[in-house]
């Protein structure tokens, strides 16, 4: 078996992407085992609860919004290599992300973090919705027949809070500062969004050892 822990966070687009890529790449390995773990990292840690307008947000990163279409030009082009469409243009808040990953926690649970994660990328990139209103993360939560009393719950519950506040500390303190980021077998470090064929590589070097 192949573990793989995921830092990333749900309103990165290269995070998407690096989604799609690892797939790939997984999909060439039909007899291996791969157990694949998502991890939280908030690009915006500081972002206010009800997040903040996109673009307000993209001038303040970006110092304007051509600055920031240039990027996001950028970044869509290498989307549809990987048939992902940005709409970019659809998302009008700039969400706060952490209870999208306390989502993801509790995905984590009842194994369906993969299929979650898809969705709220589907949802905050291709359609625009807030990732970060509790209603929107029901609805997706509800598509994998998450009980909606056990959801509200879970988010009305302070004490699951700093467990996964304490696991994005840690993450810095290992020196991660950007997502997507890949640690495979808990020991090589993968940085960014890497070609399906680095994915492949790592993979087929890891099996050859263990073989």
């Amino acid at each position: 078996m192949i573990k793989i822990d995921i830092f990333s966070d749900t309103i990165c687009p290269w995070c998407y992407i690096g989604k799609k890529r690892l797939n790939k790449a997984i999909s060439k390995f039909p007899n291996e085992e791969f157990k694949i773990t998502w991890r939280p990292f908030q690009l915006n840690p500081n972002m206010q609860a009800d997040g903040m307008d996109r673009k307000e947000y993209l001038v303040s990163k970006f110092g304007s919004e051509d600055g920031a279409n240039t990027v996001y030009e950028s970044i869509h082009k290498e989307g549809l290599k990987e048939a992902v469409d940005f709409q970019f243009d659809k998302i009008q808040i700039t969400p706060n992300s952490f209870n999208s990953h306390r989502l993801l926690a509790l995905a984590y649970q009842k194994n369906l973090q993969n299929e979650i994660i898809e969705d709220l990328f589907q949802a905050y990139f291709l359609e625009g919705l807030d990732i970060g209103d509790p209603n929107t993360l029901l609805d997706i939560a509800k598509n994998h027949e998450i009980n909606e009393d056990e959801f509200k719950q879970y988010l009305t519950d302070k004490s699951n809070i700093e467990p996964l506040a304490n696991e994005e500390k840690e993450a810095r303190k290992m020196g991660i500062k950007g997502v997507p980021n890949f640690i495979v077998n808990q020991q090589l470090v993968i940085n960014g969004a890497q070609p399906v064929e680095n994915f492949e590589l790592i993979f087929s070097k890891i099996l050859a050892q263990v073989n």
